[in-house]
């Protein structure tokens, strides 16, 4: 009896960790890293290192496997929605070692989002230039998703920060997609001389990424106050387009603004993170775009029909299993990877949120004994969310105490 009791207290106070298993999409969801604290962007090295920010301030590393639990950078950023956000590798990283990050930051009465590019040697991360600085930033609507395209140029998303005729204001690199040279420099071909600025009238713009035939995608948070609500957007872009805000919402027209290609009408997803799937190892997958979702709670897969400007399908994925969704990538190995962001107090956090999760076939080799990160011991302060998770956590001791009680009374008699 005794032993019966022990091995029911260790199943309910030991967390155990475990791959959720979709057999209807034919995959199942692992837990690569734990108890982080509003993790915002991930990429990855050449070298096969995974680097992610944590919007309090922190870039990250996991390296072989592991968790390292000294941040490889911490900086003081600014807050709510701002933070230390995009995070993006060189695409010729092996020689020059060089990763971009995107942040938010407080200079005395004002907010700005810088773009710095950074060296990492010897283990040491260095702050090389400044590429872009005082881009109009505020505590909400700060965009900050960076991502090299097939052209080798460096994009970035900003946000109007909370200013809707930045928008439209071209000596203001608000609500903006810019296109820049590695070094900051402009491109000749961009649309407007001597200016960074690539497509105009976005609102909020979190996600973008590229099909394999160079069509450029990104996702737009819709209005949430005077303009209405919801109408969150994706939008193909165009060199030098004007995408509306604060003049058109949804299917609204009005003669030079370019429509979304899908738009969500009353329902709100707050898209953020975005990616073309082409890996290998989820095949049924292949070539469609997927978005993660904030207040949607779920993964929207998209299959577009480019040269007739339509959207063939979408549907949404893992509805409310893993809360809020900031970010969705493909890591090296051919894996779907998401970044919840549970803790940004606008979510309902587990006890290990935030969390890295890696999507994989059903069929495919079950990696989660080898890379998921075990919380070390100060983990729940690191989190930021330290009360909720001790609470959380000991709910759930006390209902197991409870259980077990029951069961031992059972036995007696």
């Amino acid at each position: 009896m005794k032993e019966i009791i022990t091995s029911l207290i260790l199943l309910i106070i030991i967390p155990t960790a475990f791959a959720q298993e979709y057999p209807e999409l034919g995959v199942k969801v692992e837990t690569v890293a734990q108890n982080l604290t509003i993790p915002w962007s991930i990429d990855w090295t050449p070298d096969g290192m995974i680097l992610f920010t944590e919007r309090n301030g922190n870039l990250r590393a996991i390296q072989n496997g592991q968790l390292l639990q000294e941040p490889l950078l911490t900086l003081d950023v600014g807050g709510v929605e701002g933070g230390m956000l995009g995070v993006t590798v060189d695409p010729n990283y092996l020689e020059n070692y060089y990763i971009y990050v995107y942040y938010t930051y407080n200079e005395f009465l004002s907010t700005s989002n810088n773009l710095v590019r950074y060296q990492l040697q010897d283990g040491v991360l260095n702050e090389d230039k400044v590429l872009i600085d005082r881009i109009p930033g505020g505590p909400f609507h700060d965009g900050g998703r960076i991502q090299f395209g097939p052209d080798g140029k460096l994009y970035i998303t900003t946000g109007e920060a909370g200013n809707p005729e930045l928008s439209q204001d071209l000596n203001s690199l608000g609500g903006k997609i810019l296109r820049i040279n590695s070094d900051g420099t402009i491109p000749e071909d961009n649309p407007w001389k001597n200016s960074p600025i690539y497509s105009i009238g976005h609102r909020n713009p979190q996600g973008l990424d590229w099909d394999d035939s160079g069509n450029l995608v990104a996702t737009e948070h819709g209005p949430s106050g005077w303009r209405g609500t919801a109408h969150d957007e994706i939008n193909v872009i165009v060199l030098g387009a004007n995408y509306g805000w604060p003049d058109v919402i949804g299917d609204e027209t009005m003669e030079g603004l370019q429509n979304p290609i899908l738009h969500t009408g009353d329902d709100t997803w707050a898209p953020s993170g975005a990616e073309f799937y082409y890996g290998d190892k989820i095949p049924q997958w292949f070539g469609k775009y997927f978005v993660a979702t904030l207040r949607g709670n779920h993964l929207h897969m998209i299959d577009f029909d480019f040269q007739n400007n339509s959207v063939i399908s979408h549907e949404k994925l893992f509805q409310g299993e893993f809360g809020r969704l900031r970010d969705v990538k493909t890591g090296p190995d051919g894996f779907l990877y998401m970044l919840t962001s549970n803790q940004d107090g606008r979510g309902s956090p587990e006890i290990n949120d935030d969390r890295i999760l890696r999507v994989v076939p059903m069929d495919g080799i079950d990696t989660i004994k080898e890379s998921i990160t075990k919380p070390e011991p100060n983990d729940f302060r690191e989190s930021g969310n330290y009360t909720n998770e001790i609470y959380a956590y000991s709910g759930l001791v006390l209902v197991g105490v409870i259980i077990v009680f029951f069961v031992y009374k059972k036995l007696k008699n």
